[in-house]
Formats: structure tokens, sequence, C-alpha cells
């Protein structure tokens, strides 16, 4: 196993001022800084001496804080296709604090004596940001829907003007507006559906609440039966499934493990069969 690079961006490309792994364009960051413009770390590294077979190669990532402390822990299954293999991955790092981290990566073939250990270190820096005490009148201060259940919702819109007022000052009071205010930004930027604002999306709706995933799996071509999907995964083990099913770019949610959001089981079928047997 190569040591972890870090990378501040990995895009399919084929410029050659770039350093290039195959047909991936990386661009490291050797300084291992990372400040609030950067919203997602990524990792590039090699696996080699592997046995191809129908076994599948499980890889842990594990983010701990300076006490030690496990912040996240994101599993991948990747399959045995060549002798050796490069693997990469974005991490979001939108919601961390300052401070230093320790990334660990744990590669488990069956077939290996014992599992292959690398790890880096990165630090984050984010400026202090004096916040205004009341978000009243700012945008998205009243598009609290999406945090609530349809009855606590059409509670709310049922109040009267104070007791709305009310409310909503509570409800900020436990919130990162800004945080929350940025989610409905980059779900308007990149989950609009033509007049449909993009917080109204499946999509849209999810990023807003739960916030930017973790770890994305994206399908972009139709095999067999199947349509093209997206596979979120959050750190808290929270996962969503979307596909378009019409072909429209029209994500549609099918499939979720948390209780309060509802799955499709009339729209398995569109997803691959190592997906619907999965999630059986």
């Amino acid at each position: 196993m190569s040591d972890l690079l870090l990378a501040k961006e990995i895009v399919k490309d084929t410029i050659e001022n770039y350093l290039r792994k195959g047909n991936l364009r990386v661009v490291p960051h050797p300084s291992h800084w990372f400040t609030e413009r950067y919203t997602t770390l990524y990792i590039y590294y090699e696996i080699y001496d592997i046995v191809p077979d129908s076994n599948r190669i499980k890889v842990v990532y594990t983010i701990k804080d300076e006490a030690g402390k496990t912040l996240r822990k994101i599993p991948q299954y990747v399959e045995k296709k060549f002798t050796s293999q490069a693997l990469n991955l974005g991490l979001n790092i939108e919601t961390f604090k300052t401070g230093r981290y320790t990334l660990v990566v744990e590669v488990e073939d069956p077939t290996a004596a014992a599992p292959s250990r690398k790890q880096t270190s990165f630090r984050i820096i984010k400026a202090v940001k004096e916040e205004p005490i009341s978000y009243e009148g700012l945008p998205y201060y009243d598009k609290i829907g999406i945090f609530l259940s349809p009855a606590e919702y059409r509670a709310f819109q049922n109040m009267p003007e104070q007791g709305k007022k009310t409310y909503l000052q509570k409800f900020w009071t436990k919130m990162d507006y800004f945080e929350i205010a940025r989610r409905f930004e980059y779900a308007e930027d990149h989950y609009r559906q033509g007049n449909k604002p993009g917080y109204e999306t499946d999509r849209g709706k999810i990023y807003v609440k739960y916030g930017p995933p973790d770890e994305k799996e994206l399908s972009t071509i139709a095999i067999e039966e199947s349509k093209p999907y997206e596979r979120w995964y959050y750190f808290n083990g929270y996962q969503f499934i979307f596909v378009d099913v019409r072909g429209t770019n029209e994500f549609t949610l099918v499939w979720t493990n948390v209780r309060d959001e509802h799955s499709q089981p009339t729209l398995y079928k569109y997803l691959p069969a190592a997906i619907r047997e999965e999630i059986k």
C-alpha cells in the first residue's frame, strides 16, 4: 500500500501540467492545511499485490481529533479487478472546527495475511466570525418546513403572526443559520429543476436537512433495467439512494434507511440488481 496523498482536487482530465495518475488530474495539497475555502479533502493512494477474485477489499477511513476521539468512520468496498489498483475519495470537511486531525486508512483483503494501514495528519484553520443576534428578514429565515414533520409544519402555519415570529426565533437559536443558508444556496445552484426551487427537489431537501454527504456513489449510465442513480453516505450511518427514473436529470428519492424519510419500493426495479439485493 502506498502513502496517502492529500489533494485539493481530483478530477478526470488529460491536462499534462498537473500530477496525473492514469486519467485523473490530482492537485496535491502538500501543506495539509485547509481553510474555510475548502469544503472537501481528497485522498489518493494505491494498493498493490492484489489477487483478483470474486472477493471484495474492505477499506475503512477513520478521522480522529487531537484527543484521539473518532469523529468519522466510513467503510468502502472495492472489487478486486487488477493486481494493483488506485483508490481516491472525497471527504466533506465543511463542518470541521479549527484543529489538528488524523486520517487513518485501513485496507483489509480477505486473501492477505494482515490488513494494511496508513495514516496522515491535516489541520483545519477557520476565522472566527461574529454573527448577528437576530436573523429575521434574512433569506430562507421562514423556510423551516424541511426540518419539521407534516403535523408540526401545519401547526406552525396555523399560528398567529406573533406566534410564528416567536417560533422562528426559538428555532434559529438551536440551528446554525449561516450553515443552513449555505445549504439552501447550494441546493438552488445544483438541484433546481425548471421553475422548481432546488430545496424542493428530493436531493435538495435531503441536502438542506442533513447537510452535504460524506461520500457519494454515482452511476451516470443506465445498466440493464437500472437507471442512473446517486447514493449518498453520511458518517452517522444514514444512506439515501436517488434515481433518475425518467432520464430527465430529476432524481427521485427511492430508498433510505432513515426512519423519518420515505422509501418507494415500487421504484426499486430501477436500481442495479446488486443494490436491490442489498437493501432487501
